[in-house]
């Protein structure tokens, strides 16, 4: 399911463990054994240099994408911290070498790393924001490790993984685009260039490279692009209501440039908010009707509705569903809802 949404939002992991859950129907103790006992999910610096959860099979076809096609690096940065584009890169070769499959914290690779460069520099690979391990990830040289205590650890994934296969960064993207449309299509290249992170023809390389196996469509006058090998399936598919209970930053709202078609423009700021924060939605038949907060005790799970319209009586009947399938999410026992 992970791979199928091409990866979870994982700046705060909460939110991505419910993501999973109310897509996956699993708990959260299941997403996490996922990451640190079975392997099979990775957490690391993405799309838009974002951290998300992806499928371990899936994190060497990103990471290759990935690897010539970063966002781009800010120049004024560099000149902060006294490094052209060429010193970081070996840099970035620098903080790859030193990690293997043994989880070691920020301080323990800015310890081994660090040995000849600037305070400045050193500073930085200090940084909660990842300044130099982004990059690094995105290379495919770094990954999260389990917690140690309070400190966040990394290793390297082909080590900690126990396997890895270099690919070819353009046949890459136009994998990692094939994805993005099973997962988000019809969209556009500008919606892919958006979810990518805005690198410079990221959008253009990968429809070129796709031109064959896409069709074009219009969606309510707008045209978009899908796979052909998706119309059967989304002309199957079902119809009725569908009302879902979204987390923080769900991917379901992070795939577009304009998210004009998920909500009216009168309730974007409620749904996008201040400094890239997505609030957690209803979502009625795919666009957003509301938002929710929630309060957990030991044996109930209690969630406030603040619909931006009245919603009706099998709506509401559906609410409360979805409710209770994320408190058993949460390992709770109870769902209690109430409407503003």
């Amino acid at each position: 399911m992970v791979g199928d949404i091409g990866g979870a939002q994982a700046q705060l992991m909460s939110a991505a463990e419910l993501q999973i859950g109310v897509r996956a129907n699993c708990a959260v103790q299941d997403v996490r054994d996922a990451l640190w006992k079975h392997k099979s999910l990775v957490k690391t610096w993405l799309m838009r240099g974002t951290l998300h959860l992806i499928p371990a099979d899936d994190l060497p076809v990103y990471a290759a994408a990935m690897s010539t096609r970063w966002i781009r690096v800010n120049k004024s940065w560099l000149k902060l911290i006294h490094l052209s584009e060429q010193d970081l890169l070996k840099l970035v070769a620098e903080i790859g070498e030193q990690l293997d499959g043994t989880p070691r914290t920020r301080e323990e690779i800015v310890k081994a790393v660090g040995k000849g460069h600037s305070a400045r520099v050193l500073e930085v690979l200090r940084s909660g924001w990842g300044g130099m391990l982004k990059p690094a990830a995105r290379q495919g040289l770094l990954c999260f490790g389990p917690s140690r205590g309070q400190s966040v650890t990394f290793v390297r994934p082909e080590n900690w993984l126990g396997s890895w296969r270099k690919g070819d960064p353009d046949v890459a993207l136009i994998e990692v685009a094939r994805r993005y449309l099973r997962a988000f299509g019809p969209a556009g290249k500008l919606d892919f260039a958006r979810w990518w992170g805005n690198w410079p023809g990221v959008g253009k390389a990968a429809w070129a490279g796709l031109e064959s196996e896409l069709v074009p469509v219009s969606v309510e006058g707008t045209r978009a692009e899908m796979l052909a090998a998706d119309l059967d399936s989304l002309a199957k598919t079902a119809s009725g209501v569908s009302v879902q209970l979204l987390p923080l930053f769900d991917p379901y709202l992070m795939g577009y440039a304009n998210r004009d078609h998920l909500y009216a423009p009168i309730y974007r700021s409620r749904v996008s908010r201040t400094s890239g924060w997505i609030s957690v939605v209803v979502l009625v038949d795919g666009r957003v009707a509301g938002t929710w907060f929630h309060t957990a005790t030991k044996e109930t799970l209690r969630i406030k509705v603040e619909p931006f319209q009245r919603l009706a009586p099998k709506i509401l009947v559906e609410v409360k569903r979805r409710a209770e399938s994320l408190a058993e999410t949460l390992g709770l026992p109870r769902a209690e809802v109430t409407v503003a």
